[in-house]
């Protein structure tokens, strides 16, 4: 990353509010991985914001971007555990609110729970080019997510899981890799672009129909729940 795109992406942060910073260390792979869509008008869908800062970037490192934002902006468990973000819960709107408020109609704000927001965007036949999963980051929570957003991913289109490298010394229901192992073993048609702390995939226009493959994914899909 060079020191000018550091200074780029640091202008675009001055004058927001912020309390937390979970987002910055994943820029450089998301311009590496988007790159090529900076000049493309794409429609996006964020599911988690939080304080903004996750739209602040796709917003401006793809000015043509209209995002979706969905979130109750009530906290999580994690959230309401943890004394400091706690304090904050009260602000977290306000400061979404004013930090996406220079971008005007190209944001688009859900306040709702992610199950309720997305089967509502899937029945009104909404179709994406970008997804990023970054709710709850419990399992259950995060496949059920991604498997109500899977459908609305137009073909070619790339999802980011976020946390999938997170939570290690915890419970397998409380992380996220497990319910992004599960869906990748059933998917084919996703073509993983990254795998670190977050994973990014591509979907692909064809997945692999044949028995012996769907038999191979059906039988690691037992093996992984027969741990739960």
């Amino acid at each position: 990353m060079s020191a000018s795109q550091q200074q780029e992406w640091a202008r675009w942060f001055q004058g927001k509010e912020f309390s937390q910073d979970w987002t910055s260390p994943h820029f450089p792979v998301w311009a590496r991985v988007l790159r090529d869509w900076r000049g493309r008008a794409i429609d996006a869908l964020e599911i988690g914001s939080w304080e903004g800062r996750s739209a602040v970037f796709f917003l401006e490192f793809l000015p043509q971007c209209r995002l979706v934002c969905v979130d109750t902006f009530a906290g999580s468990p994690e959230h309401l555990d943890n004394p400091d973000w706690r304090a904050n819960l009260p602000e977290i709107e306000r400061r979404f609110d004013a930090n996406t408020a220079p971008y005007g109609g190209r944001v688009e704000k859900i306040r709702a729970n992610s199950v309720a927001a997305l089967d509502m965007l899937g029945k009104a036949g909404r179709r994406f080019d970008l997804i990023y999963v970054d709710g709850s980051h419990r399992r259950d929570d995060v496949l059920v997510d991604t498997l109500l957003a899977w459908p609305m991913l137009k073909a070619g289109g790339r999802l980011i899981w976020d946390d999938y490298g997170g939570g290690k010394q915890l419970p397998d229901a409380e992380r996220a890799q497990t319910a992004v192992d599960v869906f990748l073993d059933l998917h084919g048609e996703a073509r993983t672009l990254h795998r670190g702390y977050q994973v990014i995939v591509e979907k692909t226009a064809a997945a692999e129909t044949r028995p012996s493959a769907l038999r191979r994914r059906l039988r690691k899909i037992g093996r992984r729940l027969s741990r739960f």
